[in-house]
């Protein structure tokens, strides 16, 4: 029996995977202060709300998406604080507009009508980009955010 609380969360994060993948705004509700979001492959984690959106801003200003690169729900279903989802990911990245696709399952906990653990499984053998973009993910995240730190 998933609550009524989770079932909200579990429509909320479906309508913005599919019809507002980079409006970070209303995704940020969506997460507990404690989340931890762990990415495999490589096999790296984020842990804290903070740190979490670091990688969310990254990944979520770094692509765009239209008619024929979108995000497309495959199948998903919940059971008690338990969501999985599995999608087909096309994007276009950079300022270069380079066009990526990908199959991703996330599976996710839930506490209290938000994420407090996601583990998101990337099938890198659809694009090389996606598997070296995985790879140097951790540190393009710290550049990222060592670069965003007010100086002074």
């Amino acid at each position: 029996m998933v609550s009524e609380a989770n079932e909200r969360l579990i429509r909320d994060y479906l309508d913005i995977a599919v019809n507002a993948p980079e409006d970070i705004g209303r995704f940020t509700p969506l997460l507990r202060d404690d989340c931890i979001w762990h990415i495999v492959p490589p096999g790296v984690s984020f842990s804290g709300k903070a740190q979490v959106m670091s990688f969310a801003n990254m990944a979520m200003g770094s692509r765009t998406h239209n008619a024929d690169y979108k995000i497309e729900i495959h199948n998903w279903f919940a059971d008690g604080d338990n969501f999985c989802v599995e999608y087909f990911h096309g994007a276009i990245l950079g300022p270069f507009h380079i066009k990526v696709t990908e199959i991703v399952c996330l599976v996710c906990h839930m506490r209290d009508g938000q994420f407090d653990s996601v583990h998101e499984y990337v099938d890198t053998s659809q694009s090389i980009l996606i598997g070296v973009g995985l790879k140097l993910l951790p540190l393009i995240v710290k550049l990222r955010s060592f670069t965003a730190r007010p100086t002074g």
